[in-house]
Formats: structure tokens, sequence, C-alpha cells
């Protein structure tokens, strides 16, 4: 279907920056400092203070945070690891990084989060750590896991690249688990560019992260020139700098009312989508509290949904197809009976700041139209 002339794209994706950051920057750009400086330790304590979290330390994208937490969970060759099909590849590309084996969980139909249930059927003697994600925001069934992992002795390691500012029973995603993982890339709900926040709960992971990614130098050692440079273990160009650390500080001072508004929005669609027919909603619990980076809808006929919208000019897409079908994890669809059943059906409509109301009746009314 070819989109209605003069009509407006309804974008599904618009980054959010803000108006501090223009004027910011030069003070940045012309100072001593635009690789990793004192604006990067200032952005680590801002965050610890804002979400109450005891360990922060910045990188420079969400990946490098995921394959920190691999280290630091000490997974190895040959080890498994279990996780979602349903995320980017990103997720899961880090376990490859340290020879290890993915083996992936079925996911819950009313969230599109990995299931609790399926995680404990995977667990085997190979089994070293277990990432969750916290798909469109809202966060998993984080009780449960935490009670098999317990159990079992496995660390938890929360992929939390759509999950900044969510909550889980009143404890803010990043000091739940053992290691936590945000994402400021382009499309999150606050961007830095790009960029990422790793968290920890104890002090050894915190100062390990912060050798392992600056190629295992102490950038912090006051003694001997020399000793500094005694490198005791392979490290990595992970860290930010002065100029994406600049930037998401700015950025940090409006999350408050981008979640909000992001809320609102995400509100509006479930009060006026509730009831259309061949669409279905995900679940929203009053125990926790999504940062609605998607609003994700499962319906019928998706690509006749696709065609509607964008035959009105509105983007709509999947976002992340399963991972278990990428060459590199297999390439072929697993016996993982709720990810087979949602695979056609799920994808998200416009979320972000830029969004109008008037943008909302147009989304609204195109699709209770039907498709």
């Amino acid at each position: 279907m070819e989109r209605k002339k003069n009509k407006k794209v309804i974008a599904l994706f618009w980054p959010h920056m803000s108006r501090k950051v223009e004027k910011k920057l030069p003070e940045i750009l012309n100072s001593r400092w635009i690789g990793q400086g004192p604006q990067v330790d200032s952005l680590e304590r801002k965050f610890s203070s804002m979400f109450n979290l005891p360990y922060v330390v910045s990188v420079n994208n969400c990946t490098a945070a995921l394959h920190l937490s691999l280290i630091l969970a000490d997974v190895k060759d040959g080890d498994e690891v279990i996780t979602t099909p349903m995320t980017c590849s990103a997720t899961n590309i880090p376990i490859l990084y340290q020879r290890a084996r993915a083996v992936f969980a079925d996911i819950q139909e009313n969230t599109l989060n990995i299931d609790p249930n399926s995680i404990r059927q995977k667990i085997t003697d190979k089994t070293k750590a277990i990432i969750v994600v916290h798909w469109a925001g809202y966060p998993c069934d984080m009780d449960e896991i935490l009670q098999i992992a317990k159990a079992k002795n496995l660390p938890v390691i929360e992929d939390a690249a759509h999950a900044v500012g969510a909550y889980y029973k009143d404890k803010p995603i990043g000091n739940i688990s053992n290691y936590s993982c945000f994402s400021f890339q382009a499309i999150k709900q606050i961007t830095s560019g790009d960029g990422g926040i790793l968290t920890v709960q104890n002090e050894n992971d915190y100062k390990r992260a912060k050798l392992l990614r600056w190629y295992g130098i102490d950038r912090e050692f006051k003694g001997d020139i020399y000793s500094k440079y005694q490198i005791k273990e392979i490290g990595f160009k992970y860290h930010m700098n002065d100029i994406a650390a600049t930037i998401l500080i700015l950025q940090l001072d409006d999350l408050a009312k981008v979640l909000a508004r992001r809320r609102r929005i995400a509100d509006i669609y479930r009060k006026n989508l509730n009831n259309v027919a061949g669409l279905e909603l995900l679940e929203s619990k009053n125990d926790r509290q999504s940062a609605n980076w998607l609003f994700t809808i499962k319906v019928q006929d998706r690509q006749g949904f696709t065609k509607k919208l964008c035959g009105n000019g509105i983007e709509s897409h999947m976002v992340h197809v399963r991972c278990d079908i990428y060459p590199i994890f297999g390439g072929r669809k697993l016996d993982l009976p709720v990810m087979n059943k949602v695979e056609d059906k799920y994808t998200s409509i416009p979320l972000h700041t830029k969004l109008t109301d008037e943008d909302l009746k147009r989304i609204i009314k195109t699709i209770k139209s039907g498709w």
C-alpha cells in the first residue's frame, strides 16, 4: 500500500536531545579533556546517586557492558549461558566472544520476556550464567529468576538496554542482580549518541571492570610509572569519553520528564487499543514500572497491519528478530513453543517524546479502522 500523499510521516523512533547539550558541548570540545576524563567520573557519580547504585562503570556501549559482565561472571570456553532469543543480537554475541554457548530459553506470551520456568528446564552442569532482557522496558519476573539462580549458584546478568528508569517492586533496575547493562544508543529513551553503563554489586567486580575497560591498565595508580603498566589481564578499549559523558549528564536531567511523557503515551495507547479486534496488548502489572522504550503489541495479519499503517504515514516494526535463527547461533528455529507462536504477531508502534497528541489520535484512529 502506498503512503497517502501529503501525510506527515510519524516515525517509530526519534532521539530526545536536551537543549542544554548544544550550550555545554563547546566548553568540553575546547577543554583539555575530550577523552576519558572528569566528566566520565561525574557521570558515574550522578547515575549512582539517581538510582542508589553502589558501583557504576561507564563504557562506550551496552555490548561492552555485557561482555565485561560475562568476564566478571567467569564465563569461559565451553560454558553455557541461558538467555532469551527475543532480543537484539548484541545481547547474545558477547557470549560468543567468550567462546561459550548461548542456550535459548522460551519467553512469556504476555510479556515477551524470558520465562523463569523455561530457564529452570535449560540449566545443566555447564550453565555458568543467566542473561535476562527487559523487553520494551518492562521488567522480567526477577523474584522467580533470582530464586532459580540462587539455588544453582548462578550469576544473573540483566540486559537493561530497554529499561533505564524502570522499577521492579520499588527497586530500580540496576540494583537487583549481580550485573546490569544499560544502553544510551541513539534511539533509546535518552542518548549520548552511543554509550553504556555497567552496574555491579561488589567492590572487587567494580575495580576489575574499570581495569578491563582500559586495556587492563590501572589509570588511578599513583606509584612508580612502570608499575602502573604491569598488566595482569587482557583488557579492552571499552571506556566512555568526556564528550559522550557530558551529553549523558545533561540528558539525565531530562530523564524524569522523558519517562513521564512516554508513560503517558503508553497509557493512551492502552486505554484506546484495549478492545480492538485482532490486536492484543502485553501485560502491565502494578508491581513494576516499565521504562516504555517500545510499545509492542501482538496483531493478527502483521503484514496487513504494517501495510495499513505505512499507507497512512505511520512507521511500525518488529524491531528485533529472534536470535536462534542467526547462523552464528545455529541457524534454525528451536523448539520454543511461545516464541514460535508469537513470532509472526509482535510489532511495535511509535513511542517517543516528539509524538504530539494529534499524532496519537491519528495512529489510534488508523488502527481502529482495521487492516
